[in-house]
């Protein structure tokens, strides 16, 4: 008769876990996750290998609690051990966390955009002068102006064209993160990407300013200095024209002394 009670009690049992873990799960998909992670975590504790798998999960998701990977990992391994091969998955994923871990901080939070600014992005501000006052030095200015306005014009064609955030963070690195991480690192480009168009629209405004000025100051001086050229040109015309007058009327006077000397 006990060994019937006994068997029956643990029926019971066996069905109050069933019943838990049932609603637990009902709760994780409406995504009621303060209802979800207590009933998990009793079922856990009482070596449920589902329970434990949904509990290391929910601490790695951050899903009613915050995130924690070492209690992640510990609730994954002792479903893992229990033969749960969803936790046995997902273990191996933990791993390639750990061997990729620069890669994941670097998209979360080191990413700054430099494959914005390099290559033939590079850009560098060429040096303009205030003034240029020979035609070598206005040829070589003029072409470095028309380099950098050629390369942020890439620039921009290249922003514009980019693909959204989670296209840019390669596939196999975004595969790893956790859902929080994977908002983190999405914000976190969006952020740095904003940041360099910023800094570039700055340098646009300041190289505009400079370019401007150069060609003001250069053209007032290439037309003051033409002006001085025609003005000197003009001189030396009348300089000549006075010269050929003075030596014309040399030569009438000297015929006509060569003249009355005949007579």
């Amino acid at each position: 008769m006990k060994r019937i009670v006994f068997a029956l009690l643990m029926l019971a049992a066996g069905l109050a876990s069933a019943d838990d873990l049932g609603n637990a799960e009902k709760a994780l998909r409406a995504k009621e996750y303060d209802k979800a992670l207590p009933i998990y975590t009793k079922l856990a504790n009482a070596g449920n290998a589902e329970a434990q798998f949904r509990l290391g999960e929910m601490y790695w998701y951050g899903d009613g609690t915050a995130v924690d990977m070492a209690k992640s990992q510990t609730w994954l391994q002792k479903a893992a051990d229990s033969g749960h091969n969803g936790a046995k998955e997902t273990l191996a994923i933990l791993q390639k966390r750990e061997q990729r871990a620069a890669d994941l901080a670097y998209w979360t939070s080191a990413y700054k955009g430099d494959d914005l600014v390099s290559g033939k992005y590079a850009c560098p501000m060429p040096k303009i002068p205030a003034v240029s006052k020979t035609n070598a030095e206005i040829k070589a200015v003029s072409e470095s102006i028309a380099a950098w306005e050629t390369c942020y014009n890439d620039f921009v064609a290249g922003v514009n064209q980019l693909p959204p955030a989670n296209k840019r963070i390669p596939a196999d690195v975004l595969q790893l993160m956790s859902p929080r991480e994977a908002e983190q690192a999405i914000a976190h480009v969006d952020d740095a990407t904003v940041n360099v168009v910023t800094r570039r629209q700055n340098e646009a405004l300041s190289f505009t300013s400079e370019r401007d000025a150069w060609h003001k100051s250069t053209n007032e001086f290439v037309l003051e200095a033409n002006t001085q050229t025609e003005k000197r040109k003009a001189a030396d015309k009348a300089m000549l024209l006075d010269d050929q007058r003075r030596m014309d009327e040399m030569r009438k006077s000297d015929n006509s002394q060569i003249g009355k000397g005949g007579k």
